[in-house]
């Protein structure tokens, strides 16, 4: 059993939030978890070894010095950090830091850290929004808070660590683009990117489950204290997750069983449909599910089932919130629409470079009274392009 998978929500999705609190935890030398400081030393080392000369203090014969309670620095991880990302006399705009890493060196500060790192995590594209700076206005909310605590000390410094999948061109985007606001600004921050895993032929030197591995390596021929049994059969089931893309059971079970009865998942014939018909034309809905059908039968041999089909590929269709449509990013299921939202007999293709006038796209989104996130497809669009 793995009990990530079992606890992902019963949409298919995961929580984010869930999955910062557990790296968090991991993160924390003064938790429980008998990993004592060795994730936290493995996950700093990258961004550290990378700027040796801003972090020279931190570094001894080339590695990461310990940051164990038994060291001079004091750690303290903290989940969901809310900071000021822009004030002024009529408004405030704040942003939510995944996890803030403090370090403390009493010679430094009895109230400030020395080192601090903000680290924002994402496990899925949808959640990466194209131009919002979300990383710029963290870091400098971060950096403004610890002026408002103190402006007579010597501040902090502090580093973000963008942690994402590998692969995403999105998240490549957002982080070069923080690179360019902060250097726009003259603010300077070390920056690193981190990705969960790598794909593969990815040229990607060190990832979090490699970081988790090579722990679980060093305790079974003993080069580091024995990890209690729970958090080991825990990392076990994490770095299974992470594998999966961060994926349900559910959501495994259905791949899987698709995969086994059709050749391939469903919204991949989908997709093909998709590549072969063309832009401003009206299709009947009845047509796209016999033409798929009679491929998954050439494919096969197996008749395909209605429940198959569940309009999450349409981008206005209101019931896109009961599969797992957890963003409006979710560009491999923006695929569709209905020109009439009353008329779902009739469906045209999405070009997502010249989207319909006056169209809707809808998601879930707990957050809201209904759970169903709504916009205008257009707006959406001009605004990812910005």
């Amino acid at each position: 059993m793995n009990i990530f998978k079992v606890l992902s929500s019963n949409d298919g999705s995961i929580n984010e939030p869930n999955v910062t609190s557990f790296v968090s935890y991991l993160l924390d030398p003064n938790e429980n978890h008998g990993l004592g400081s060795r994730f936290l030393e493995s996950f700093l080392t990258p961004i550290v070894l990378a700027n040796k000369e801003q972090f020279k203090d931190l570094i001894y014969l080339d590695k990461i010095r310990d940051l164990s309670r038994n060291s001079k620095y004091e750690v303290r991880v903290q989940a969901e950090v809310k900071v000021v990302s822009l004030k002024s006399e009529w408004t405030k705009k704040t942003r939510d830091i995944d996890i803030v890493i403090e370090l403390f060196d009493q010679t430094f500060s009895e109230s400030l850290p020395k080192y601090s790192f903000c680290v924002e995590n994402k496990i899925k594209d949808g959640a990466i929004q194209k131009g919002d700076s979300q990383l710029f206005e963290e870091t400098v909310g971060l950096i403004n808070s610890y002026k408002d605590s103190s402006l007579e000390q010597e501040q902090p410094f502090v580093s973000f660590i963008f942690l994402t999948h590998s692969g995403s061109k999105r998240a490549v985007n957002e982080f070069q683009n923080l690179l360019v606001n902060l250097e726009s600004t003259g603010i300077k921050v070390p920056c690193f990117h981190q990705v969960w895993g790598a794909e593969e032929g990815d040229s990607i030197e060190v990832t979090v489950v490699d970081m988790l591995s090579n722990l679980l390596k060093e305790e079974t021929v003993g080069r580091i204290e024995p990890i209690y049994e729970y958090t080991k059969h825990t990392i076990k089931s994490f770095i299974s997750f992470i594998y999966s893309g961060f994926q349900s059971y559910k959501e495994e079970k259905n791949l899987f069983h698709e995969k086994t009865d059709y050749g391939k998942p469903v919204i991949q014939y989908i997709k093909d449909y998709y590549d072969i018909s063309p832009f401003e034309q009206d299709i009947a809905y009845e047509d796209l599910k016999k033409w798929v059908s009679n491929k998954v039968k050439e494919a096969s041999g197996k008749t395909l089932k209605g429940a198959n089909f569940d309009q999450s590929y349409i981008v206005n269709d209101r019931n896109r919130k009961h599969y797992g449509v957890n963003s409006p990013y979710k560009v491999e299921k923006n695929l569709f629409y209905y020109p009439d939202e009353n008329n779902r007999k009739i469906i045209r293709k999405l070009d997502p470079s010249n989207p319909p006038e006056n169209i809707m796209i809808y998601w879930k989104d707990s957050s809201l009274q209904d759970g169903a996130g709504c916009a205008l497809l257009e707006e959406l669009v001009r605004e990812e392009a910005k």
